[in-house]
């Protein structure tokens, strides 16, 4: 029996999270083609006959602009030192970028763990160029213990990279019982389900400016729980994108966000969702703290 933590990092959109629901085979994390959709630490844990491999998926490193962004990234950079090895995303198809190299550098300053890179997306790219991917990751990374050229998306190289992991795993201990691929609570899937909805249907100034907080939960015997959640937003431009022409952006949220909360409870559900302005919340502290996004 042997286990392990493995922080899974990179910049913004490079794959972590798709990567880690397919090892999984479970949806822990939430996916969209925006930078920094994801903005925790969330564990996925996968159990492979006597192996467990705990991947922690992290925000995407990067230079901060305010509070929530320097939570995102101090969480992240944290990990390093907490983990048995780190697995380091790039993306294959595009250039190494000043943005891989500042993450390089963190890695560097903040831990000395085993460093496995993995080359996401290698679908994207042809065989002729995985050799002067090589060349380049060389020049402007440096050494890694292992490096894997894989593809999150179609699962491609995933038992290789296993493989790599499979050395730096601790014996004889195991941290989850077999049936369990996160250690999230059911209540923040919920928000990150609402969050989600939202990513994939609205414009690109409402990714980062929205935070979701369940306000209440009203169970009565014989009826439909009843979920009631705010989602915050910045200005009221913002707000009138979400709710949309009639209400109709804020009712397809709704639905698609029930449809997938009603999968995970196994129950229907009534969710009931509010829109409402907190000016700047991505800049205050205590409003931060009280949605959970505070590494005090």
């Amino acid at each position: 029996m042997k286990a392990g933590f493995i922080a899974v990092v990179g910049r913004p959109n490079v794959g972590k999270s798709t990567l880690i629901n397919k090892m999984v085979a479970e949806k822990v994390a939430i996916v969209s083609d925006k930078a920094g959709t994801t903005r925790d630490n969330i564990k996925g844990i996968l159990n492979v006959k006597d192996n467990q491999y705990i991947f922690i998926d992290t925000p995407g490193i990067h230079k901060p602009k305010h509070l929530l962004g320097e939570h995102m990234t101090n969480i992240a950079i944290k990990i390093l030192k907490d983990v048995d090895v780190i697995l380091f995303l790039i993306d294959a198809s595009k250039e190494i970028s000043t943005g891989d190299i500042f993450v390089m550098e963190r890695i560097k300053e903040n831990s000395k763990k085993p460093k496995i890179l993995l080359v996401n997306k290698v679908d994207l790219i042809s065989d002729e160029k995985i050799e002067k991917k090589e060349e380049e990751i060389k020049e402007k990374l440096g050494d890694f213990n292992n490096i894997i050229f894989a593809s999150g998306m179609y699962s491609f190289g995933l038992n290789k990279l296993l493989n790599a992991i499979d050395p730096y795993l601790e014996e004889g201990v195991k941290y989850y019982p077999d049936d369990m691929y996160t250690d999230m609570s059911t209540y923040r899937i919920i928000t990150e389900i609402v969050r989600e909805k939202i990513l994939l249907k609205t414009r690109d100034e409402i990714p980062h400016s929205v935070a979701i907080e369940i306000l209440n939960v009203n169970r009565i015997d014989g009826r439909k729980d009843t979920f009631d959640i705010n989602i915050y937003v910045e200005k009221n431009s913002q707000k009138g994108i979400i709710i949309g022409q009639n209400g109709k952006m804020l009712k397809d949220i709704g639905t698609e966000a029930r449809k997938e909360i009603e999968n995970l409870l196994g129950v229907k559900i009534f969710l009931n969702l509010w829109v409402k302005v907190a000016d700047d919340w991505r800049k205050k502290k205590p409003f931060l703290k009280e949605l959970g996004y505070s590494d005090e």
